[in-house]
């Protein structure tokens, strides 16, 4: 479970290992904490910190995810789904 993250620290999504975010910015709007966060390629997002908890791991987390895991747990659901490349 991830804890307060601090600024500058990295978060990855947990259905694709390969999206890295790094926290800018921690605000508490309404007594909730919200983390401001981009990856290289995104705008900058606010999430609070249980909709963090719920789709992102902490750089910790993901480092022991991805020694027992070698394939995105995104390309394994679309296996699971049916995915099928070509006709």
């Amino acid at each position: 479970m991830i804890k307060i993250l601090e600024i500058n620290s990295k978060i990855f999504r947990k259905d694709n290992l390969d999206l890295v975010y790094f926290i800018t910015e921690k605000k508490t709007l309404n007594g909730i904490l919200h983390y401001k966060f981009k990856s290289e390629n995104s705008d900058e997002i606010f999430l609070s910190e249980f909709a963090i908890r719920d789709r992102y791991m902490s750089e910790t987390e993901s480092k022991n995810y991805k020694q027992s895991k070698l394939v995105s747990r995104l390309f394994t659901n679309l296996i699971k789904n049916g995915y099928k490349i070509g006709k």
